[in-house]
């Protein structure tokens, strides 16, 4: 997906990871994604301001899975899956391939923009937040197709496999 602008799985495994395993996990997996990704991209490397804002943000995606794991709708679709999983005995492998994903061309022009908003004042930050909008409607579009088709299938053969979701002491 490196030749897609803005279009990423990393959001969805993050959001995975938080959703099984609990915030650690989560955010362990944003922070380790954005510091790998950050500095080792064939785009160029991101600089630490903006390296921290998009570790920050992807820890969001963890908060909202570990948040949504501990809903009673997701508790009562996890026992159900684990229900039909001990009586039908079988065991299920699905492989996930790491996720590849190209922004350093956007974040660095997202820089450049906002550099050039101190020099020009609020106009250039206005012309850039309006010239980013495509960029970020297509991430979102993105986000939402992978959240409806790659998300539940994920979570589904995560508990095929017997993974369970951490519980937690309240």
């Amino acid at each position: 997906m490196i030749d897609i602008p803005n279009v990423k799985l990393m959001d969805a495994f993050v959001f995975i990871a938080a959703f099984l395993f609990g915030l650690e996990v989560g955010l362990g997996t944003a922070i380790s994604i954005w510091a790998v990704y950050g500095f080792i991209n064939p785009y160029g490397q991101d600089d630490l301001t903006l390296l921290l804002f998009l570790m920050t943000g992807e820890c969001l995606y963890a908060i909202a899975g570990t948040l949504l794991s501990r809903t009673s709708v997701a508790q009562e679709l996890m026992a159900k899956q684990i229900q039909a999983q001990t009586i039908n005995k079988q065991s299920v492998k699905y492989g996930m391939h790491p996720e590849t994903g190209r922004l350093s061309r956007i974040k660095n022009r997202a820089g450049d923009l906002l550099n050039n908003a101190r020099r020009y004042g609020r106009m250039s930050l206005l012309i850039g937040m309006i010239t980013g909008v495509p960029f970020a409607i297509l991430h979102e579009a993105s986000n939402l197709v992978f959240f409806a088709t790659v998300v539940p299938p994920a979570i589904a053969a995560a508990k095929r496999a017997g993974l369970h979701i951490q519980q937690r002491i309240t």
